[in-house]
C-alpha cells in the first residue's frame, strides 16, 4: 500500500494546531464516534433517523460490530480497501464505519458512476471487496462483465429492491457474525478513507485520509464553527459518498454523540419534511438546493415548523449573496458557506455560527488552519486585497493515491493548493473568487467566473447561470454566459441586453458576458457542482 502514497518529502507539513486535535498514538476514528458513546451511557440515545424504526447508539454498535467481523471472516485485513457503493442509507453507515473499524479502508462511490469510472476506481485503488446495494450492482456487472475489477475478491449485496444475484448477502452474513468486536488496533496514522474527486476535470484523483484526520475535522471544524451539541440532528441531500456529505451525516453528528437523518433519494421537500418530522437543527446542503427549495418550494415553507433549525451550511459551490439573503429570511437562520475539498476532507474557511457574517466573503480561516493568499507565479504572498492563489495548511493536507505528478502539483513548500483564487481582504476574510480553472483572461484582464455568476442571480429572471471563457480571435477569449431561466420568463434579446447592462452597472464593465445563452439545465456533477469544464469543452470545440 505504500507503494501508492507519495513520498514524505512530497507530502504537506500537517500541523496540529488547538488542542482537540491532539490524538494518542492508538486511535479508531469508528471507535470514537460510536462505541465510546455507549460505553459512556448513551447507548439508548437516537443515531441514525431514517424511514423505519429510529437506531440507537447501542444498536448501531451492534451492527457494526456484527459488520466488521462478517468482513474478518470474509477475508478483509487492515490496509485492505473495501469499494462501497449505496445512495444514502443506514446500510451505507454501517459499512463505512465496520471497515474504518477493523483498520481497513472505505473507497467511496458515487451512485451515479458508470461501469467505466467504478473499473478505474476499483482498480486504481486495489479494492479488493466490495459492498453494494442491490439496485446499484448493474454497473458493477457490466464492470466485471468488460474486464475491469481485476483486483475484486468478493463482492457482497445489500438486499433491498429484490435484485436476483450470486453473491454473499448483507443481512445473511450479519446475522451469522457475532456483534462483538475487540479493542481497535489501528494508529492514528492508518489509512482511514481512500476519496474519489469528482473528475469534474479529467480521472478522478485518489485522496488518502487518516484516522487522525478523519476526528480533526469534527474538532477543527464542526466543534469551533458549529459547537454541535449531543441533542442535535443532522441531515443534508449531499450524497454519502461525496467528504462533505460523510462529514455532514456520519462524522459530525456522531462524533458528537448527536442523531443524523438520513434520507436516501432527498429533494427540498423532504428534507423540508425532515426538519419537521425529528426536529433537525443541523442542515448541509449545496447553494443549487438552496435555490431549488426557495424557488420551487417558497410557499411550502411558510407551511412548515421550521423552528428546531440552529445552523444551515452551504459548500460545493461558493454561495451567492442573493441565495444567502433569500435563505436567511425564509429559514431564519443565516447559512454559512464554506470552502472545502476532497483533498483536504472537509472545510477550511468559514465564518463560525456567532460571526457577524458578511455573505460577500467564505469567512476566516476554520481554527486549526493558516492560508494566505499567494502570486501564482513566484509563490510570493500578495498584499491584502490583491487577488491570487490560496494556500493551505493544518491537521488536513493534499495527498494523492498513486498520482505523483499530481502531488506535485498539489503542494509547495509544505502547504496544500486546493486550486482557488482568493482574495485576503484587510477585515481578515478571505474573500473567493473562482477555481484557478475558471479564471477568465480577456483582453489582458482577469475575470473571476462565479463573480459574474453572483450578479447574474441577483435577477428575478436568472434561475442559475455558469460563466467561463469562449475562445475570440480578437482578445483571446470573451467572458461567455450560460443561464437557466426560471420559471415564466423567456428568453428574448431585450433581456440579454437587460442583463448585460446590469453586470456592467454593479462591477467593472470589462467583466461583463459578450455573449449570453440559454440552456433548459447546466451540466452537473453528482455533488451539484456545475461541470464548467465541460462548458468550456463545448466552447473550445465550437472554435474548431
Amino acid at each position: 500500500m505504500q507503494d501508492n502514497l507519495p513520498d514524505q518529502s512530497d507530502r504537506p507539513d500537517l500541523f496540529h494546531a488547538v488542542p482537540e486535535i491532539h490524538y494518542p498514538e492508538q486511535l479508531n476514528a469508528a471507535y470514537e464516534m460510536v462505541d465510546r458513546h455507549v460505553e459512556e451511557g448513551r447507548g439508548d440515545e437516537p443515531a441514525i433517523y431514517f424511514e423505519g424504526p429510529t437506531t440507537t447508539y447501542a444498536e448501531l454498535r451492534e451492527r457494526v460490530g456484527r459488520a466488521g467481523n462478517a468482513l474478518l471472516d470474509l477475508g478483509v485485513e487492515p490496509g485492505d480497501r473495501v469499494f462501497v457503493r449505496f445512495p444514502n442509507r443506514p446500510e451505507y453507515v454501517v459499512t463505512c464505519l465496520a471497515v474504518q473499524r477493523i483498520g481497513a479502508v472505505v473507497v467511496p462511490s458515487m451512485k451515479l458512476l458508470r461501469a467505466k469510472e467504478i473499473s478505474y476506481i476499483v482498480d486504481n485503488s486495489g479494492s479488493s471487496y466490495a459492498v453494494v446495494y442491490d439496485d446499484l450492482l448493474d454497473e458493477v456487472e457490466i464492470a466485471l462483465d468488460e474486464g475491469g475489477l481485476e483486483s475484486l475478491e468478493e463482492i457482497v449485496v445489500v438486499e433491498d429492491a429484490g435484485v436476483e444475484h450470486d453473491y454473499h448477502g448483507f443481512d445473511d452474513l450479519l446475522s451469522a457474525a457475532s456483534p462483538e468486536l475487540g479493542e481497535p488496533e489501528t494508529s492514528r496514522d492508518d489509512l482511514v478513507m481512500v476519496a474519489y474527486t469528482s473528475g469534474t476535470t479529467g480521472r478522478p484523483k485518489g485522496t488518502v485520509h487518516t484516522h487522525r484526520q478523519m476526528l480533526a475535522i469534527t474538532d477543527t471544524y464542526a466543534r469551533y464553527c458549529l459547537e454541535p451539541e449531543p441533542s442535535d440532528v443532522f441531515t443534508s441531500n449531499a450524497p454519502i459518498a461525496f467528504t462533505y456529505g460523510y462529514g455532514m451525516l456520519v462524522a459530525f453528528p456522531l462524533r458528537f454523540g448527536a442523531a443524523t437523518c438520513i434520507i436516501q433519494d432527498p429533494t427540498p421537500e423532504s428534507l423540508l419534511d425532515a426538519i419537521q418530522a425529528v426536529g433537525v437543527s443541523i442542515l448541509g446542503s449545496i447553494p443549487t438546493a438552496y435555490n431549488q427549495m426557495l424557488s420551487e418550494h417558497g410557499d411550502l415553507i411558510e407551511d412548515y415548523d421550521l423552528s428546531s433549525l440552529r445552523r444551515a451550511v452551504s459548500a460545493g459551490e461558493p454561495l451567492p449573496p442573493s441565495t444567502y439573503e433569500r435563505a436567511a429570511s425564509s429559514l431564519g437562520v443565516e447559512p454559512l458557506d464554506g470552502i472545502g475539498s476532497t483533498e483536504m476532507l472537509h472545510i477550511f474557511i468559514s465564518h463560525r455560527h456567532d460571526d457577524d457574517v458578511d455573505p460577500t466573503a467564505t469567512g476566516r480561516p476554520v481554527p486549526g488552519y493558516e492560508c494566505k493568499v499567494v502570486d501564482p507565479k513566484s509563490y510570493e504572498e500578495l498584499d491584502r486585497g490583491e487577488p491570487g492563489l490560496l494556500l493551505v495548511r493544518g491537521p488536513t493536507g493534499v495527498t494523492y493515491w498513486n498520482r505523483p505528478e499530481k502531488q506535485a502539483e498539489g503542494v509547495h513548500d509544505g502547504w496544500s493548493i486546493p486550486g482557488d483564487i482568493f482574495v485576503h481582504r484587510e477585515d481578515g476574510r478571505f474573500e473567493y473568487k473562482s477555481r484557478q480553472d475558471d479564471l477568465i483572461i480577456t483582453s489582458g484582464y482577469n475575470v473571476p467566473g462565479p463573480e459574474v455568476e453572483d450578479v447574474l442571480l441577483e435577477r428575478d429572471e436568472v434561475y442559475q447561470a455558469a460563466v467561463v471563457g469562449s475562445p475570440d480571435e480578437e482578445r483571446g477569449k470573451i467572458v461567455k454566459a450560460f443561464v437557466v431561466l426560471e420559471d415564466g420568463y423567456e428568453r428574448r434579446r431585450s433581456l440579454t441586453d437587460a442583463l448585460k447592462d446590469y453586470v456592467k452597472e454593479r462591477i467593472a464593465p470589462y467583466k461583463y458576458p459578450r455573449e449570453i445563452e440559454y440552456l433548459p439545465e447546466l451540466p452537473t456533477t453528482e455533488t451539484g457542482k456545475i461541470k464548467r469544464a465541460t462548458l468550456r469543452e463545448r466552447e473550445r470545440e465550437r472554435e474548431n
